[in-house]
């Protein structure tokens, strides 16, 4: 483990706050050091209330944010005296805890702070890390813990025996602490490592050091003991992996969809499959986390699918299903065995009972979540799971909380409520779509609203590179990872099915097909090329059967219902002059949609067409057809436009945007009801009316 602090950096400091914002940001950059949103860092520093008294105040993190992006605002200021009286008293709830240390925020408008702001007041030293080291929870999760950390570390570190964070945690630390008062800190029993020191510097060099120690014995471990698990499966082929999966993941995400919209995400890195592939990995992964700041995201126990004979291949979806409710139910049943343990908040309901990590041998590990930034922070944490049980099982037993310890700590109020943190869920989040023809105009404004609305969009186009232009400018735009770019030819089946398996191993399954690509050709039927008036059918009616058919196939496939929508046009129902290849095909496009309301609304698969009219802004369209558009009505081209917008009702030009609107509302729950239906946006055509 590198010391990465800079003096350099850290000079630039003003005061003892930004310290400690750069200390903690060192500390949360390290993954090694703590996973995502846990871990906490401290400093006691004099500062003035608000009435201009100066008193001895502690700066700790503020529960459930990240110290790897921490800023100043993260650190709520506890006055230390008022924290310090608490040593008096021989118990105290978490409810009264709770309470008390709201009323010792100098600033009410603070976060809360860390549930083990108690512990940090109650060492006397200025600056206090807490981690949760791989290398540390390989030593204390094992089943001689104590006696190995003793041979590792010495006198260094007081050993803690495990108790859940808050006042009787603190208590017994700083009666320790006490009795200990040169260590340069303490193993929390499955809970990681306390450093201090005189300041920042010496609190995060100690971190470094204490780990570092533990890495050196570790390695050592591993080079006289280098096979502690021989695998008992053999990894796949890349090939099988992603057939199975394609097959599989909607089937997975079916049922863990009882509980809202999941996505999911596939790992089959390394060190994943060395060890669901491994002899005991089973057993192993059922013993219980490594720490219970993972329960948080990971829950207690991922589900480990167990092959039929070993053999991936009869391993079928019923089976899959099978295991996935039987451990839903157990959970349940875990969930009523041990409520009683809450007491008072005994009101709480059942968290989602199916699991966030399934273990597959020979293919990886697939994790879930409600997008794809929480499906990977999943996975980041499992494998931190996967790095401490490997490690722990070289030394020793590994070794994990007790079925009813592990409850007590899933089901804490002070640990569920850095779930209340989490903004509100967006109208489409956990959505995962596609949208043809993306790389411009309708496609781009369609993909970029849904994304805005919290779905998952794969932008496809035969423009390769300007759809992962598109892509990359609207997640810097909305700063999310949600935009996709997929090559796509809609008129090649292969194509269209490779971009299909690219959305179902990326994110596990589909809720929406919005089919937009589309080209057009201004000829009369009398002088139109029979390669022009093919080129249209292809695109604009073959190339919305292909990319619908391998929709429905999908979406039959999960049995979760889904969204078609289909951007035909106003000339479905009024057809232009000059325009009968584009009208004939678009016309085959709304027909094929009607057609797939009527085979699928007992599916719950909804079809629905949008026709909108004159689309010119970012439309690569009128770049090709414009001037002979304009001779077709007689007039000149840069009269096109206001000859479009006069030609409505109300006077008005359509815009990307606009399309856009309508379609989230036929993707959203708001349309629920309605299949098969015409949404005109064409600023109100008379003869376009639907009838």
């Amino acid at each position: 483990m590198k010391n990465l602090w800079n003096d350099r950096h850290a000079a630039q400091a003003k005061d003892q706050l930004d310290l400690l914002v750069y200390r903690s940001r060192l500390i949360g950059s390290e993954p090694k050091l703590c996973v995502w949103g846990g871990g906490n860092t401290s400093t006691k520093m004099v500062q003035k209330d608000h009435r201009g008294r100066t008193q001895l105040v502690l700066r700790i993190k503020g529960s459930g944010s990240d110290l790897k992006a921490s800023t100043r605002s993260d650190f709520p200021p506890v006055a230390v005296g008022d924290l310090l009286d608490l040593l008096k008293r021989k118990q105290m709830s978490d409810e009264e805890m709770v309470d008390y240390v709201k009323h010792c925020l100098l600033d009410p408008k603070a976060p809360r702070p860390s549930i083990e702001v108690l512990l940090h007041a109650f060492v006397d030293q200025p600056d206090i890390d807490h981690t949760h080291a791989d290398a540390i929870l390989s030593i204390t999760n094992t089943k001689h813990g104590r006696s190995i950390a003793r041979r590792v570390f010495g006198s260094d570190l007081i050993w803690i025996p495990y108790v859940k964070p808050g006042f009787t945690l603190a208590k017994r630390m700083a009666l320790a602490y006490r009795l200990q008062p040169e260590a340069k800190g303490a193993i929390l029993e499955k809970h990681g490592l306390i450093t201090w020191g005189r300041d920042a510097q010496t609190s995060y060099a100690r971190t470094i050091e204490m780990i570092s120690k533990a890495e050196r014995y570790l390695t050592r471990a591993r080079r006289k003991k280098r096979y502690w698990n021989p695998p008992a499966y053999r990894t796949e082929s890349k090939a099988r992996r992603d057939a199975w999966l394609f097959e599989m993941l909607p089937v997975i995400r079916r049922v863990v969809n009882q509980k809202g919209k999941k996505v999911l995400v596939h790992d089959d890195s390394p060190d994943v499959l060395a060890f669901v592939n491994a002899r005991d990995s089973r057993r192993i992964s059922q013993a219980g986390p490594a720490t219970p700041d993972h329960m948080l995201r990971t829950k207690r126990l991922p589900l480990y699918l167990d092959l039929p004979g070993r053999d991936l291949n009869r391993l079928n979806p019923q089976g899959i299903v099978r295991q996935i409710e039987s451990y839903a139910q157990a959970h349940e049943r875990y969930f009523k065995n041990y409520r009683s343990l809450l007491g008072r908040a005994g009101f709480i309901q059942m968290l989602d009972p199916y699991p966030k990590v399934i273990l597959v041998p020979g293919v990886g590990m697939i994790t879930i979540g409600g997008n794809v930034h929480q499906a990977n922070v999943v996975a980041e944490i499992y494998k931190h799971s996967i790095s401490v049980m490997t490690q722990a099982s070289v030394i020793d037993t590994y070794a994990s909380l007790s079925e009813r310890l592990a409850f007590e700590i899933e089901y804490w109020p002070l640990e569920l409520y850095k779930l209340s943190l989490a903004p509100p869920e967006a109208e489409c989040s956990g959505y995962v779509g596609l949208v043809t023809g993306a790389a411009r105009g309708i496609g781009r404004a369609i993909s970029e609203k849904l994304i805005s609305l919290g779905a998952h969009v794969f932008l496809a186009d035969l423009d390769f590179k300007a759809v992962c232009a598109q892509a990359e400018a609207i997640n810097q735009k909305l700063k999310t990872g949600h935009a996709t770019a997929v090559r796509m030819d809609v008129t090649k089946a292969e194509s269209v099915g490779a971009g299909f398996q690219q959305l179902v191993l990326k994110c596990g399954g589909l809720d929406f097909l919005v089919s937009n690509a589309g080209i057009a050709h201004v000829s009369s039927i009398e002088e139109m090329k029979l390669d022009d008036w093919q080129r249209s059918l292809a695109v604009n009616a073959t190339g919305h059967f292909l990319v619908a058919r391998e929709a429905v196939r999908l979406l039959k496939r999960q049995g979760t219902g889904g969204s078609l929508v289909f951007i035909a046009s106003k000339n479905v129902l009024a057809p232009g002059k000059d325009f009968g290849a584009y009208s004939a095909a678009k016309a085959a496009e709304a027909q094929l949609a009607r057609i797939l309301a009527i085979e699928n609304g007992e599916y719950g698969i909804r079809a629905n067409i949008v026709n909108p009219d004159g689309v010119f802004e970012d439309s690569g369209l009128w770049e090709h057809i414009g001037g002979d558009r304009a001779k077709s009505y007689g007039i000149s081209r840069h009269r096109l436009e206001d000859y479009y917008r006069n030609r409505n009702l109300l006077k008005t030009r359509v815009f990307p945007q606009d399309v856009a609107e309508s379609v989230a509302f036929l993707i959203s729950t708001k349309s629920a009801k309605t299949t098969g239906c015409i949404l005109t946006v064409d600023g109100g055509i008379k003869e376009a009316f639907p009838r």
